[in-house]
């Protein structure tokens, strides 16, 4: 048990048992119920023992919080969905399969009987449709073992459809076909993606404002014309959105549809995944970002590289930008690229370059083609640049970056330079 958990549940039994009185009489049921919410599943039950008020307070918590593996677990969760009052809303709804269950212990319905499992039991599917539909639960949090080798894959005839649904985090879960589509959900505003496999054509909610997709899996796709297809993000009411790669495999990266509300977005492709830009004759990425107030572009593989370079073909204006982050991706043998995108950011006020490896500076991709165009030959609003590295460069490559910013009227004394990412400078 956590210590904040553990604090929790021995501060309910000394305010039942301090000097003989029921410091907690005065209290009404629903200050009780919250102060359970905080526990786990487990404990909010063994607190029934505390007096006979107690006894069936845990039945109407507004939250689930269950954790471990084996058939005393699953016992266990069915017992706990039986008995709770279904009248009563729930708030949150967390299983968690990352930790084992733990050592056998007196508990109010068994002891438990943990057997190692691989793949989740179906019983998993019951308990979230149960919780999305029976308890109209608020906020959904499913987190399953990437080691245990197969992940959570909900079967047939399962649904993510609720009307109160508003929060949802899953993380090694494979989603497939229609389980990539939200839309059932109309209050879904905030959805966690991590370590997940999503094999489907898109990922469509019209309510989503908040979109996170870490460490997944997108297979590679073939459209009817045998090219390469790559996965859509369909949001149009996306405020924010992070997208980081880094899981082993070949996959593509989204392409995003427009999203009109976007303010904030980090697009990252940092890890060592080979990724196959698609055969499209149009932006997988900028066109969607380019609402966008704050955006972080940064990649550290060639593939990733790759695909922000033959993004900036397509490069919109980004009018309401103020904050651009970019890495070393954007200094090849040049500065084409840095000046590709300063050029369409007549809004800019700060610029961050962070620099950590000195050889993928002098890489080149065979085939860039980057339209620069005149758009905009100043940046007038621009407030500071500073330009964090962990290595040297040369200084030809210095002159430049600095000769680039003489030519778009960025005065010498707005750079500033960092040895390191705590800022000290050089």
């Amino acid at each position: 048990m956590a210590p904040s958990q553990q604090t929790c549940l021995e501060a309910c039994i000394h305010l039942q048992s301090m000097r003989g009185r029921d410091l907690t009489g005065s209290l009404p049921d629903e200050v009780l119920q919250h102060v359970l919410s905080f526990l786990p599943s487990r404990e909010a039950v063994q607190t029934s023992v505390l007096s006979r008020r107690w006894r069936h307070l845990w039945k109407s918590t507004p939250s689930v919080r269950v954790s471990g593996r084996g058939d005393g677990f699953r016992l266990f969760v069915n017992s706990l969905l039986r008995h709770r009052n279904d009248a009563s809303p729930l708030r949150t709804f967390e299983i968690d399969d990352l930790v084992k269950a733990p050592q056998p212990s007196t508990n109010f319905f068994f002891d438990d009987d943990v057997v190692p499992e691989t793949d989740p039991h179906p019983d998993v599917d019951l308990w979230i449709r149960h919780a999305l539909s029976t308890c109209r639960a608020t906020s959904l949090t499913a987190l399953f073992d990437e080691e245990g080798l197969l992940p959570w894959r909900p079967r047939p005839p399962f649904s993510f459809t609720s009307s109160h649904l508003t929060t949802m985090h899953l993380e090694f879960v494979e989603l497939a076909d229609g389980l990539l589509d939200f839309s059932p959900c109309p209050a879904l505003l905030r959805l966690s993606l991590s370590g997940c496999r999503l094999d489907g054509d898109a990922i469509v909610s019209p309510s989503l404002e908040r979109l996170s997709i870490i460490r997944c899996d997108i297979p590679i796709g073939r459209n009817t014309a045998g090219r390469t297809a790559t996965m859509r993000i369909s949001t149009p009411n996306l405020r924010h959105l992070e997208i980081s790669d880094s899981c082993d495999g070949e996959q593509t990266p989204p392409s995003l549809d427009s999203m009109p509300l976007l303010t904030t977005a980090s697009i990252r492709f940092t890890g060592s995944t080979r990724i196959y830009p698609t055969n499209g004759d149009a932006s997988l990425l900028l066109h969607g970002l380019s609402e966008a107030t704050t955006l972080e572009l940064t990649a550290s593989t060639p593939d990733g590289k790759a695909i922000l370079q033959g993004d900036l073909r397509w490069c919109p204006t980004f009018t309401e930008l103020k904050t651009l982050i970019l890495n070393e991706w954007c200094l090849y043998d040049d500065v084409t690229a840095l000046a590709c995108l300063l050029r369409h950011t007549p809004a800019l006020e700060s610029l961050q370059l962070d620099f950590k490896s000195s050889d993928t500076l002098q890489e080149k991709i065979k085939g860039s083609c980057i339209i620069l165009k005149e758009l905009f030959p100043t940046l007038e609003n621009l407030k500071a640049v500073k330009i964090r590295r962990h290595c040297s460069y040369s200084d030809t490559k210095n002159h430049e970056i600095l000769k680039l910013f003489r030519d778009l009227g960025i005065p010498r004394c707005k750079v500033k330079y960092a040895l390191n990412f705590e800022g000290r400078s050089t």
